[in-house]
């Protein structure tokens, strides 16, 4: 399925595709395991209480993380065919 981007200037509109969005999700993906990587370092060194949530709350942003990222791979495979 395609959708329309809206454009100010008018008249332009060009569908987005799935593999542009497939390339969207890997990005989101893979800043959001650099963020969880980084943040949870400084948490690790820095933060004693809460430690545990800490962690099960960057297991988590890592699981959806790595979710997106085989979404964008599988709509940018489906869409090469």
């Amino acid at each position: 399925m395609e959708r329309m981007e809206y454009d100010p200037e008018g008249g332009n509109y060009q569908p987005v595709t799935a593999r542009e969005t497939g390339s969207t999700l890997i990005v989101v993906g893979i800043v959001m395991m650099v963020a969880a990587g980084l943040f949870g370092l400084y948490v690790d060194w820095d933060i004693r209480a809460g430690n545990i949530f800490m962690r099960i709350f960057f297991g988590l942003d890592v699981v959806v993380a790595l979710l997106l990222i085989g979404v964008g791979v599988n709509k940018k495979n489906r869409s090469r065919k």
